[in-house]
């Protein structure tokens, strides 16, 4: 089977900016191609005119002049000249008066002397390197051709067509500027609406603002924030029944341990005192699991999340002071709150309670019995728990925050303790850190409680 194929994350705006850069390029290349084919084309009836108008003007102007000379060229030994004896120049245009016979009569100082190669027909004719055009007299006795180097006519159209397109160049960079600035302030009010939603959660479940939104987003932010209230209507509505059921269902357990431990004081010394024992300790277990999954259950509810800060070092000295009276516990614990006068954190102090009584409880009943366990407070505001005892194997700590997953130990355990931990801290926005080594020890385990 394969697997299934993931789509690959992307960007809107660097969609957009692409795809309007690219699109208004080919546009531009499209553009610029149909405005050279235009210049060239209109550059060349220009040239062609001007080839025709030089021929048509020439010939009206020498018509008469030249008549002696179709008729004296009909003597042998007639030799074509100059019109007149001018000095050398470069010129773009020559020409040729040339008999109904193909004789040349009269020549521009830069024609050829042998006649064109063009026949003696009216209109343009295309030679190599050159472009010609005849215009014959009205009685067909005389005949001018008027050529023009291609080369020149190409130069000049070169020169045309560069700079026609060489601002156009900076079209292109500037569009994608342009399109870069404009969609970036397009989807400034989307990245700020991401960011809003972002920021929403069990500790902050206030509407989203409708205000300066576009049309486009107004639907997606009332279908959020209808999202969000049904979210907090959950989630209250989880709080308390968590909330009633630590109550409906402690103090029934805590009753009938009560009554064992009455009946057990009344029949001391019997022969039913182990059987009452072995009843106590069992409903001790079962008022420990029931405090268990009621933590978790708060825990799922979103017990952690609070929009106020908390100064958390009164609840750490309560904990531990609620386990230094516990037989089997006292001296056990050895707490240095480093140089924290005040350790403040945005957590449900409940919550933080929560976290701390199981790490701590965790810490005792698996650590070794004959270390103590070690509470301190780094630089960086990380809460270390650390204990004594062997190494845990590297796999097996990192399954230890799973719902009753336990490690290699014969102590008394649900294994929600380290899963119930970090559920709340990840709500909170605080993250749990198990180590093993301890830092510093070539032995042990420490949990590390990240602050929020």
């Amino acid at each position: 089977m394969k697997p299934p194929v993931t789509a690959r994350p992307w960007s809107l705006s660097r969609r957009l900016i692409v795809s309007l850069t690219v699109s208004l390029g080919l546009l531009w290349l499209v553009a610029a191609a149909l405005a050279s084919w235009a210049a060239v084309h209109e550059t060349n009836e220009i040239f062609d005119s001007a080839l025709q108008e030089t021929a048509q003007r020439l010939l009206a102007l020498a018509v008469d002049d030249i008549d002696d000379l179709a008729d004296r060229a009909e003597d042998d030994g007639f030799e074509a000249e100059d019109t007149i004896p001018l000095p050398g120049h470069d010129e773009y245009l020559v020409y040729q008066f040339r008999d109904r016979n193909g004789r040349v009569l009269l020549r521009s100082h830069d024609a050829p002397h042998d006649p064109f190669a063009a026949p003696l027909r009216h209109g343009f004719t295309d030679l190599a390197g050159q472009r010609v055009y005849t215009e014959p007299a009205p009685d067909g006795k005389l005949v001018i051709q008027v050529a023009e180097k291609q080369a020149h006519r190409y130069r000049a159209m070169l020169r045309g067509l560069i700079s026609l397109i060489l601002p156009l160049l900076l079209l292109p960079p500037l569009a994608g500027l342009i399109i870069w600035r404009t969609v970036a302030r397009g989807i400034r009010p989307l990245r700020a609406l991401r960011e809003e939603i972002a920021s929403r959660g069990g500790s902050n479940l206030e509407p989203l603002p409708e205000a300066g939104l576009p049309n486009e987003l107004t639907p997606i932010v009332r279908d959020v924030n209808r999202l969000i209230e049904r979210l907090g209507s959950t989630l209250e509505a989880e709080r308390a029944f968590a909330a009633n059921s630590a109550h409906e269902m402690r103090t029934p357990v805590a009753a009938a341990l009560a009554q064992v431990q009455r009946l057990g004081a009344e029949l001391a010394g019997s022969p039913q005192q182990a059987r009452i024992h072995a009843i106590e300790d069992a409903l001790r277990r079962l008022a420990s699991r029931v405090a268990k999954l009621l933590q978790l259950s708060r825990a799922d509810s979103g017990v952690a999340v609070t929009s106020e800060s908390a100064d958390l070092l009164p609840i750490m000295g309560l904990v531990i002071d609620e386990f230094a009276r516990i037989p089997g516990y006292a001296g056990r614990i050895d707490f240095d709150p480093g140089a924290s006068d005040r350790l403040a954190a945005r957590i449900d102090i409940d919550a933080f309670a929560i976290v701390f009584r199981n790490l701590l409880e965790n810490a005792l009943l698996h650590g070794d019995r004959a270390r103590p366990v070690t509470v301190s407070i780094g630089s960086d505001r990380g809460i270390h728990i650390a204990n004594g005892g062997p190494v845990v194997a590297p796999d097996v700590l990192r399954r230890l925050t799973q719902r009753f997953v336990r490690g290699n130990t014969a102590a008394e355990g649900s294994g929600l303790g380290l899963a119930i931990a970090e559920k709340i801290l990840d709500q909170a926005g605080g993250r749990l850190e198990l180590r093993s080594p301890a830092t510093g020890r070539a032995d042990g385990f420490e949990a590390v409680i990240r602050l929020p």
